[in-house]
C-alpha cells in the first residue's frame, strides 16, 4: 500500500556488525585488509586474536584492558594477551546488535587505586526468558583488580556506580524494542533517578573515559532507533542523550556540573552535556580541557562536536543543522530561546568513501610524529574506513586531511602511552600503533584543504559545511581485484504466495499456508524481481558466495515491508536481520528509509553465508531488489553468479 508515513529514525550504518562473530581470524598475524597510510607511517600489531573487541583503556603500569563484545574483558602484559579474563560477564551482558561491553577504563591512581570500570547493556535474570531485542538497561560496573593478581578481578568486588536502579523492575517493554512502555519511568511518568534506558539495540552506553580533575565521564546514547522516545535526548532529568560526569567512587554528580539543583545523586545532577544520539567516542581537548565527541548521525549528517559544560549538541531537533522533528521539547531551540551548540565538523553521508558513524578519536600528543601532525585532532568513520586528521592553526581554523583509508572497522583510536596512536579494529580483532618511520615524503606533509575559513575553536557556532576531504600524502594503493565471475550456482530458490492478504511479512507469516504450501516454487537468476501479483508473498533463500574477502555492505529496497537475513556461515539458524523495509519504496530506491541499508558486514571469499529474503505485498504490482557494496566496487544488484540454491 503506497501510503505516506512519517520517516522512522532507524540505527544508521554503524559499528560491531553483529555478522562478524563467526569470521574472525583466530590468530594474531597480517592484516587481513591492509590500511592505506601516508609515506612514513606503518601498522604494527600490539595483540591480535581478539573476539569483537568494543574498547581498550591502559593502566599507569602498562597494562592493556580490552572488551569484547560478549562481555568478556581480556588483559594484555608485558605484550602477550593473559589466557584468563580479568572477567567474563557474558551471563549479565546483552549482547544483541549493537548492545554488549562497549567501554572500559582504568582509574588514574592505579594500582594504589585498583579499579577498572565497565560500560554494558544489562540482562537481569529475570530478562532471560525475554527476546534478546527487547528493551533493557544500561549500567557502569566498578570492579577491584585482586591483589594477588592485577589481571582478574577480586570476587565479589563489582559496585554499580552508574545504573543502581537499572533493573528488571525499569525495564519498560522486555518483549520488544523502540515500543512503548518505555524504561526508567515510574508510574506517574517520571524519569527513574540513576536508571539508563536501552529500548533499542543501538544508542546504548558507550565510552568512558577520566577527565585531569579525577571525575568520570561517561557517554550514553538515546537508547533508541525510532523518533518514539529519542525526545529524552533533550530532557535534563533523563539520562538518556547526554554524556555525564561523575563521582568515580560514589556515582554521584558533582555540585559544578552545569545542571546541579542541590540534589547530587539527581539524574540532573550528573549531567554534563546534552542532545546526543550515540555519542560514541569522545576525548578532551588538550588545551582547554573541552570536550570533542564523535556523534553518529542518522540518515544525512554525521557531527564532530566540541562544547563547554552545559552544551546543547541539538539532537533529536536538529541532525547537523537540518530540523529532525516536532517535538515541543525543541522549541526553545528552534525560537533561540536556549543556544545550540552545532557541529565543529559535521559532514554527509554522500562524503566519499561512504559514510554513516562518526567514531570521534583523539588528539595525537606525542613527539613522534612530523610536526605537521602534533596537535592534530584523529577522528575516524566507521562505514568510510578512513581516519581523519584535523590540523588547527594558531587562529583556532582548522584543515582536514583524510590520513588513512581502507581502514579495517575501526572502533577506537586513542593516545597511547609510547608515543603513538593506537587503534582497536573490530573487524580483524585486533590492537595495533599507529607508528612514524622517519623517512619518506610524510615528514614535510602539509595539509592544504581549507573548509572555507574554518571553525573557530571557541564560542557555539562552528562550521557545517560539507568539506571534500583530500589527502597531501598519497596512500599506498591496496591491491584488491574483484573477481566478476562468482562461485555461485547462478540461482537462488523462491517460494511464492498468492491471494494473502496484508501489507506486513507477519501477514505472510501468520498465513496457514506458511511456510511449506506455497502457490509455487522457482528460482531467481539476481535478487531483483518485479511482481504482477496482488496480495502476494515471497521467500528467497539460498547462499551468498563473496568474491572477495572485506568489508561488504547490503541494501534492500521493496513494495509493501522487505526484510534482508544474513548468516555468519551456511547455517540457516544463524540468520540475523540486517536491512528492512518498513513501509515501502519504489523499485531500488535504496535511501527512503534508514534501515534499508545494513552495517558493514566483513565476509571472507571462498566461504558461503546462507541468506534469507522475505517481501509482502498487498495492493497493486510490487517489487524486491536487494544490493550490495563489495570492496572497492560499486553498488550492485547481487547477481546470480554470487547465488546458489537451497540444496
Amino acid at each position: 500500500m503506497k501510503s505516506s508515513k512519517s520517516r522512522r529514525i532507524g540505527t544508521i550504518t554503524l559499528l560491531l556488525a553483529l555478522l562478524i562473530v563467526a569470521l574472525l581470524p583466530a590468530t594474531a598475524g597480517a592484516h587481513p585488509l591492509n590500511t592505506a597510510l601516508p609515506d612514513g607511517f606503518y601498522e604494527q600489531q600490539i595483540v591480535g586474536g581478539l573476539v569483537i573487541p568494543t574498547s581498550f583503556a591502559v593502566a599507569s603500569d602498562g597494562r592493556i584492558f580490552i572488551t569484547e563484545k560478549k562481555g568478556i574483558v581480556r588483559v594484555v602484559e608485558d605484550g602477550v594477551l593473559q589466557p584468563d579474563p580479568f572477567i567474563d560477564l557474558s551471563n549479565e551482558v546483552n549482547d544483541a546488535a549493537d548492545r554488549g561491553l562497549m567501554g572500559v577504563t582504568v582509574h588514574p591512581d592505579w594500582p594504589a587505586q585498583p579499579y577498572v570500570y565497565l560500560a554494558y547493556t544489562y540482562d537481569p535474570p529475570e530478562a532471560r526468558g525475554f527476546p534478546p531485542t527487547g528493551a533493557r538497561v544500561s549500567r557502569v560496573l566498578r570492579l577491584r583488580a585482586s591483589a594477588d593478581n592485577l589481571n582478574v578481578h577480586e570476587q565479589g568486588s563489582g559496585v554499580v556506580v552508574l545504573g543502581t536502579n537499572s533493573t528488571f523492575a525499569n525495564i519498560g517493554n522486555p518483549e520488544q524494542g523502540d515500543e512503548f512502555p518505555f524504561s526508567c519511568l515510574d508510574e506517574n511518568g517520571m524519569f527513574v533517578q540513576d536508571c539508563l534506558p536501552a529500548e533499542g539495540t543501538a544508542h546504548t552506553v558507550d565510552f568512558l573515559k577520566f577527565a585531569a580533575d579525577g571525575s568520570l565521564f561517561v557517554s550514553l546514547g538515546d537508547g533508541i532507533v525510532n523518533s518514539k522516545g529519542n525526545w529524552r535526548a533533550q530532557d535534563i532529568n533523563s539520562l538518556a542523550g547526554k554524556i555525564l560526569r561523575i563521582d568515580p567512587i560514589t556515582g554521584a554528580g558533582y555540585a559544578t556540573n552545569p545542571f546541579y539543583d542541590g540534589d547530587l545523586n539527581a539524574n540532573r545532577a550528573k549531567v554534563y552535556a546534552l542532545g546526543l544520539r550515540n555519542p560514541f567516542r569522545f576525548t578532551f581537548a588538550p588545551s582547554t580541557g573541552e570536550l570533542v565527541v564523535g556523534e553518529v548521525g542518522n540518515s544525512t549528517w554525521e557531527e564532530i562536536n566540541r562544547g563547554a559544560p552545559g552544551a546543547n549538541f541539538g539532537w533529536p531537533c536538529y541532525e547537523g543543522e537540518e530540523r529532525m522533528t516536532d517535538w515541543a521539547i525543541c522549541d526553545p531551540l528552534f525560537s533561540g530561546a536556549a543556544p545550540v551548540t552545532f557541529g565543529l565538523y559535521t559532514y554527509a553521508h554522500s562524503v566519499q568513501p561512504q559514510r554513516g558513524a562518526a567514531i570521534g578519536g583523539d588528539f595525537y600528543t606525542g613527539k613522534l610524529y612530523p610536526a605537521a601532525y602534533r596537535g592534530a585532532y584523529f577522528f575516524t568513520d566507521f562505514n568510510g574506513g578512513v581516519i581523519t586528521a584535523m590540523h588547527f592553526d594558531a587562529s583556532g581554523g582548522y584543515t582536514l586531511q583524510d590520513f588513512a583509508t581502507s581502514v579495517p572497522g575501526p572502533v577506537q583510536i586513542s593516545m597511547g602511552p609510547d608515543g603513538n596512536l593506537w587503534m582497536l579494529y573490530i573487524a580483524t580483532g585486533e590492537l595495533v600503533r599507529l607508528a612514524y618511520q622517519g623517512a619518506g615524503t610524510a615528514a614535510a606533509a602539509t595539509p592544504t584543504l581549507s573548509p572555507a575559513a574554518g571553525a573557530p575553536m571557541t564560542g557555539t557556532t562552528a562550521l557545517t559545511a560539507t568539506v571534500t576531504l583530500t589527502s597531501t600524502a598519497t596512500p599506498t594503493p591496496v591491491a584488491r581485484p574483484f573477481a566478476r565471475a562468482g562461485t555461485g550456482a547462478g540461482e537462488i530458490t523462491r517460494a511464492l504466495w498468492l491471494e494473502i492478504p496484508g501489507a506486513q511479512i507477519a501477514d505472510l507469516k501468520a498465513s496457514a499456508d506458511y511456510p511449506d504450501a506455497p502457490a509455487q516454487v522457482d528460482t531467481l537468476t539476481e535478487l531483483h524481481v518485479l511482481l504482477d501479483e496482488e496480495s502476494a508473498g515471497q521467500r528467497i533463500r539460498g547462499y551468498l558466495h563473496p568474491p572477495v574477502t572485506g568489508m561488504y555492505r547490503f541494501w534492500i529496497a521493496s513494495d509493501d515491508e522487505g526484510q534482508l537475513l544474513l548468516s555468519t556461515d551456511a547455517t540457516a539458524a544463524k540468520a540475523r536481520l540486517i536491512a528492512s523495509v518498513p513501509d515501502w519504496t519504489p523499485d531500488m530506491v535504496w535511501d527512503k528509509y534508514p534501515e534499508q541499508a545494513s552495517k558493514p558486514i566483513f565476509l571472507i571469499a571462498g566461504r558461503r553465508y546462507y541468506i534469507e529474503v522475505l517481501h509482502k505485498q498487498d495492493t497493486l504490482a510490487g517489487n524486491l531488489a536487494v544490493a550490495w557494496q563489495p570492496p572497492k566496487q560499486e553498488r550492485a544488484i547481487v547477481a546470480g553468479e554470487f547465488l546458489s540454491p537451497l540444496r
